[in-house]
C-alpha cells in the first residue's frame, strides 16, 4: 500500500535527510560529480534546511511510503497560483512500483484543491527516465536551462510545466 505522509517535525526530516542522502547519489552520481551531489543535499536537503524552507518559503514534504517503510519524499512549493514539484524521489528498489504516479496524483490534486493554474519543475536534461514519466504525466517541456551553483558548478535542466484542471476547465 502506498501512502503519502505530510512531515511536520525534526524526526520526519532527518527522514527525509537519511533518504536524500542514498537517493540522490543513486540519481545524480552517473550524470553530475559526486561532490556537487553532497553539496545539494547540504545545502538544500538536511533538517535545517528542510525546516527553514517550509518556515521561510512555504514548502510542503511529504514522506513517501510503501507497506510502512519510507522509500521516498516529495517537496512542493506553493507560490500564488504556481506550484513548484521541487523534489520527487524514490529509492532505486522501489521504482517501478507506482509511487511516482500516486505522488504525482496527489501532487495533482493538491493544485486543483488550492487553485493553482500551472505545476512546474526542474530536471536534469540527463536523467531521460524521469523526464519520459512527467511527459506521460501531462507536462511538457517549456526552456532549456542551465543551472549555475555558488559553488562554481553547473547543471544543464529543463523547466517543465503541466498546466492544471482548473485551467484547461475554466472557473465555472
Amino acid at each position: 500500500m502506498i501512502e503519502i505522509k505530510k512531515a511536520n517535525n525534526s524526526t520526519e526530516f532527518k527522514i527525509i535527510e537519511a533518504l536524500a542522502n542514498k537517493i540522490l547519489h543513486e540519481v545524480y552520481d552517473p550524470i553530475i560529480p559526486a561532490e556537487h551531489t553532497d553539496y545539494f543535499i547540504t545545502e538544500f536537503q538536511t533538517e535545517n534546511a528542510i525546516e527553514n524552507q517550509i518556515k521561510n518559503e512555504n514548502f510542503s514534504y511529504f514522506l513517501l511510503n510503501f507497506d510502512t517503510k519510507n522509500v521516498g519524499y516529495l517537496g512542493i512549493q506553493k507560490l500564488d497560483k504556481k506550484l513548484i514539484l521541487s523534489k520527487l524521489y524514490i529509492l532505486e528498489s522501489f521504482r517501478g512500483l507506482k509511487i511516482g504516479k500516486k505522488a504525482l496524483e496527489y501532487v495533482n490534486a493538491f493544485a486543483t484543491d488550492n487553485g493553482i493554474d500551472k505545476i512546474e519543475l526542474i530536471v536534469n536534461r540527463q536523467n531521460q527516465n524521469t523526464i519520459d514519466i512527467y511527459l506521460k504525466n501531462g507536462f511538457k517541456i517549456v526552456e532549456s536551462i542551465v543551472n549555475s551553483f555558488p559553488n562554481g558548478h553547473s547543471v544543464e535542466d529543463y523547466k517543465m510545466e503541466k498546466i492544471t484542471n482548473i485551467t484547461k476547465n475554466g472557473p465555472w
